[in-house]
């Protein structure tokens, strides 16, 4: 999958949006954004629904029991507020006690405290253990379907950290000589939140309160800082990406696959206000597209599926 920022220049390409005789363009890069970004939402969520066994967009998070809590929030985001596939318990947090525990409903509320939690229940995006668990040395695993990151286009490239640890930063300065970069518009002033990924998209660190923004010396500090990096954030360096608000990256997520479909979805959208006599031939194009894609998704691989069981340990006897 190419840089969103190429995505969008293809789009234009495609539904000849050309450039105004300044060089600006009649529909800015914020709408095609918008438009981007509602693709990929619309192919994730079909994806989903189509491919309801091999789960393409599943992934884990580790979170440590407290003592005497009953709900425990998944630090990520959730696709829908709702996909967890699968919660385990280990009593001392190592990788070989892991066991499965029971779905349950809120009518299974048991508010006493243990030991050894053996069931869960779901609610508003939070798990709750049944019953609640007393000890602090446990960890639960959950696997669920990660809603994917947002799309936007490289808003700066990191020149210098201050006070740069493994575990904090203080400030970057953005690269005032990155043409390429949209370091001052939209202004930074403008905005709340910002995320820095790598060269090629990769988390490097989410969701920063932006405290200020300085113009002309591009150093940005965040609020409070020092920021301190999460456990799913990583040191950033020198050249890492900046990008607009939470969850952001500058590279969709969805398979390779699926990249025509978003440059073909941003040009019927661009179609639609650009010319309406074109808009039909766009949108039959890119619904063939979208079919094609969740048919191929859907077909089955070509290995050994063994029937489900409940317990595989009761496969001996």
């Amino acid at each position: 999958m190419r840089r969103n920022d190429v995505l969008l220049s293809q789009a234009r390409l495609v539904s000849r949006n050309v450039a105004n005789p300044d060089g600006t363009f009649s529909i800015s890069n914020e709408e095609l954004l918008q438009y981007l970004n509602d693709a990929q939402d619309r192919m994730q969520n079909l994806i989903c629904a189509k491919k309801n066994i091999a789960k393409i967009f599943v992934t884990q998070q580790i979170i440590s029991l407290v003592g005497s809590q009953e709900g425990y929030s998944i630090p990520d985001r959730l696709l829908l507020n709702k996909q967890i596939e699968n919660v385990e318990f280990s009593a001392d947090g190592t990788l070989g006690n892991y066991v499965r525990m029971e779905k349950l409903n809120m009518m299974n509320r048991d508010t006493n405290t243990t030991t050894y939690p053996w069931g869960y229940y779901k609610q508003g995006g939070q798990l709750f253990l049944q019953p609640t668990p007393s000890t602090t040395s446990g960890t639960i695993r959950v696997t669920y379907e990660r809603d994917l990151d947002d799309l936007d286009i490289p808003r700066g490239v990191i020149s210098s950290i201050g006070s740069g640890t493994s575990s904090q930063f203080a400030t970057v300065t953005l690269d005032s000589t990155a043409d390429v970069y949209e370091t001052t518009t939209p202004g930074w002033s403008t905005q709340q939140y910002c995320s820095f990924v790598s060269a090629t998209g990769a988390r490097k660190c989410y969701n920063v309160l932006i405290g200020s923004y300085v113009t002309g010396t591009n150093v940005l500090t965040p609020s409070p800082t020092p920021f301190l990096y999460t456990a799913n954030d990583s040191q950033l360096a020198v050249g890492d990406v900046a990008v607009f608000n939470k969850y952001t990256t500058t590279f969709s997520q969805l398979p390779d696959a699926c990249e025509k479909y978003l440059i073909h979805s941003v040009a019927t959208d661009l179609m639609n206000i650009d010319s309406s006599n074109d808009y039909s031939k766009f949108k039959d194009k890119r619904d063939e597209m979208e079919d094609d894609i969740l048919r191929a998704l859907a077909s089955q691989t070509s290995e050994v599926q063994y029937v489900p069981q409940q317990d595989r340990f009761e496969w001996w006897g």
